[in-house]
């Protein structure tokens, strides 16, 4: 009985979900435009007719659906509304991180959104947005604005940034310069997926990061690769702290416990580098 009752609240959870609700996106109607022609599905296998040089971006990230739907005016203007759906919400902020620029003008939409001169990309629960004005004239900004609202209405609950991205510390961090890698952190295969954010303390520029391994031992597999790498192959391999040159991304300080790895890019000053090292550290582990 109870484990019936179990099944029963979790289909009632996955039909609530912002997932299932992503799914289940019908896009709005706008007042003074109107569908012109069929909403364009695109499932993994069919993104490379949309986007052929993009799609690979997108595929890393666990993309699942694209819907598209194109809009026109009695002046005809046209919008299109791009609807990326993906596997989790972390996946959608990855993609949304790797194309959002720190000095965008960031609006409050969805989750967050930023908009630039004809496109406006705003992220919501595990979904990617994108709207494009064609001949929109000096009202660009506002209607492409108008569709986002009604978009993001349409999608329902927005969601919430990945937890771990609030372990990074404020000082000193680059507003909006936070990402998700979901593979090959460093161009690396051996390295799994990682979040990081870039800083600037008293003129000194650095990147922090944190991978989230699947247990002790992905870790430990993770550092005897990247040991090899650097030639330290015959280093002892334990939890604790390593410093190293990597010959494509220069002095690297990470630390590893568990089924973490976190450190420090580009940072010679070691005084700041510790400093900051222990503060993130104290961060992520109220975290765990």
């Amino acid at each position: 009985m109870k484990k019936a009752i179990a099944l029963i609240l979790g289909i009632v959870g996955l039909l609530w979900s912002p997932w299932a609700q992503a799914a289940d996106f019908k896009f709005p109607s706008v007042n003074g435009w109107k569908q012109a022609g069929n909403i364009q599905t695109f499932n993994p296998g069919a993104l490379y007719e949309y986007i052929n040089g993009g799609a690979d971006l997108y595929l890393a990230y666990d993309f699942e659906e694209l819907r598209v739907a194109e809009y026109q005016n009695s002046q005809k203007a046209a919008v299109t509304v791009e609807v990326y759906r993906h596997r989790t919400p972390t996946h959608a902020f990855g993609v949304y991180s790797q194309e959002r620029t720190p000095g965008a003008t960031f609006i409050d939409v969805g989750l967050q959104g930023y908009q630039e001169s004809h496109a406006l990309n705003f992220l919501s629960g595990n979904t990617y947005v994108k709207i494009t004005g064609y001949d929109t004239g000096s009202e660009d900004q506002a209607i492409l604005l108008a569709f986002a609202k009604a978009v993001a209405t349409n999608l329902g609950e927005k969601g919430a940034f990945p937890a771990l991205l609030a372990a990074f510390p404020a000082e000193g961090k680059v507003k909006n310069s936070e990402k998700f890698i979901a593979r090959k952190f460093l161009g690396y295969p051996f390295l799994h997926s990682a979040f990081s954010a870039d800083y600037d303390v008293s003129g000194r520029s650095f990147r922090l990061f944190v991978i989230q391994g699947k247990d002790q031992a992905d870790c430990r597999s993770m550092v005897e690769k990247y040991l090899e790498q650097v030639g330290l192959k015959d280093k002892a391999v334990a939890e604790g702290q390593y410093t190293l040159t990597d010959a494509y991304h220069g002095e690297i300080e990470f630390h590893w416990k568990g089924e973490r790895i976190w450190g420090i890019l580009d940072l010679g000053d070691p005084g700041l580098r510790a400093k900051t090292i222990k503060r993130f550290e104290e961060e992520l582990q109220k975290r765990k």
